[in-house]
């Protein structure tokens, strides 16, 4: 009897430390709109999307480098609106001739017009940030080809994708840091991970996704449970904390990563986002 108590404590133990080795978490709960205060924390950015319209304070409709994205071109008519208290960015199939720009290896550029086949929508934050938490709850299109993104740009190619969703993930999230080097570690300039969401898959109800960003560290939390991370990607991300002013970007991406559309993909298609609001760290 003992010995088997024994077993059984090992065994509990094992699992305990496997659990805390892997960075695992409770799994994610269905989201649930959250309330815009948070202990510890200042609400500094945020966007409801109340409407009517899109708030032009806030938010560019486009890249500062253009408006040319893989195989899509993004446009305000027809492709960015507001209803029923969301922003909604609409994919759709059809022809436009798009201004674009081409840059040299010394970072000078030449305008040209391309033809593209899709448009679709995006919102660029003017204003930037330097640490803090990063909010967004949405529900993302299926079909082949669309990419719903949430994620933060800055200098030196420095990026967060807070999340990324491609059907080629069969339905996971990607979480994404970049660097501008490869790091001699691992031979890389980003570090990906993958989520799955419990309850509804992510084009069926709403999810909240979040990022905490300190000078120390860096979290990502799906639906306000913090994402599983090894030890190793902890390590690896740690080296290279941005500690760069970043903007805040919302894209429907057509093609890229999130490869072609094809005849099932569906056209108009929405990236329905219900808020974005940004936290500092309260003093």
């Amino acid at each position: 009897m003992k010995r088997k108590t024994f077993q059984v404590i090992l065994v509990t133990a094992a699992a305990t430390i496997l659990l805390f080795a892997s960075g695992c978490q409770h799994p994610p709960l269905p989201s649930e709109p959250n309330p815009l205060d948070k202990p510890g924390w200042t609400l500094v950015f945020h966007d409801e999307f109340d409407g009517p319209e899109l708030d032009n304070t806030l938010w560019m409709t486009g890249f500062p480098w253009g408006r040319c994205s893989d195989i899509a071109f993004n446009t305000e008519q027809g492709n960015i609106s507001i209803g029923e208290g969301a922003l909604h960015l609409t994919a759709r199939h059809e022809t436009v001739n798009g201004y674009c720009f081409a840059w040299d290896t010394n970072g000078t550029f030449t305008p040209y017009y391309r033809d593209f086949e899709y448009t679709t929508g995006m919102l660029y934050s003017i204003r930037s940030f330097k640490y803090g938490y990063f909010e967004c709850r949405f529900r993302v299109p299926q079909g082949n080809g669309f990419n719903s993104a949430f994620w933060l740009y800055g200098p030196e190619a420095t990026e967060v994708d807070v999340f990324e969703i491609v059907s080629s993930d069969q339905g996971a999230a990607q979480m994404t840091l970049h660097w501008k080097v490869d790091d001699v570690l691992v031979g890389t300039s980003q570090w990906p991970t993958h989520i799955d969401p419990t309850g509804p898959a992510f084009q069926d109800g709403y999810h909240t996704f979040a990022f905490e960003w300190t000078p120390d560290g860096l979290a990502w939390y799906l639906d306000n449970w913090r994402a599983p991370e090894s030890c190793w990607t902890r390590f690896i991300r740690g080296r290279h904390i941005p500690d760069v002013e970043m903007n805040v970007i919302l894209t429907l991406g057509i093609g890229g990563m999130g490869g072609a559309p094809d005849s099932t993909t569906p056209f108009p298609a929405d990236f329905v986002i219900d808020y974005v609001r940004v936290y500092e760290k309260a003093v």
